[in-house]
């Protein structure tokens, strides 16, 4: 079983916050965090007696650290910029989050630059983009055949199929749909 050192997960919120620059974290910090809660997911505790009890809270308390520390790092690796950050004091997963906000400040630089430009093509395509993107969803209910925004015609689909549908077809059936967290451009 996966136990968690709570001291030390204090320690580097502690040091987190006093601290301007990121600090170096143990590198398996999330992974040890995700198994320490699977594993307690698995264990069912008894909140009958003291040991669920206390199992309890120990959940609610490293919850709490963990968050606070990742709201603490994320708030400096939004706020500093790639200038500032020490890519090795990042954990893989904060890495993953910092490449995403990368993306997000090019484009949002790349739009303040093509609106003070006035390049109303740009501006088109990145519409056009949106426009053009695909989600794929897993039907949790019946849907008949519908003809989308593209007048296009889909379905009908049942409980369980999984397709592709244009984002700008799917707000209707919200309620009857997963959707994934992913979407692809449509040619």
């Amino acid at each position: 079983m996966t136990a968690i050192n709570t001291k030390t997960l204090y320690d580097y919120l502690l040091n987190e916050i006093v601290n301007h620059d990121l600090t170096k974290v143990d590198e398996s910090l999330y992974e040890n965090m995700t198994l320490y809660f699977k594993q307690r997911r698995n264990n069912t505790d008894n909140s009958n007696n003291i040991g669920g009890v206390l199992a309890s809270e120990e959940k609610t308390l490293i919850l709490s650290l963990v968050q606070k520390l990742l709201e603490i790092r994320l708030k400096k690796i939004l706020l500093n910029g790639s200038e500032r950050i020490t890519l090795s004091n990042l954990t893989l997963e904060e890495r993953f989050l910092f490449e995403i906000h990368k993306k997000f400040k090019i484009s949002t630089d790349k739009l303040l630059k093509n609106i003070k430009m006035g390049n109303v093509n740009i501006l088109s395509e990145m519409k056009t983009k949106v426009k053009k993107r695909a989600v794929l969803v897993r039907v949790q209910s019946d849907i008949p055949p519908f003809i989308g925004i593209d007048l296009k015609k889909y379905g009908p689909f049942e409980p369980e199929d999984v397709t592709i549908l244009p984002n700008s077809n799917i707000e209707p059936f919200l309620n009857k749909i997963s959707l994934s967290e992913d979407w692809e451009e449509l040619s």
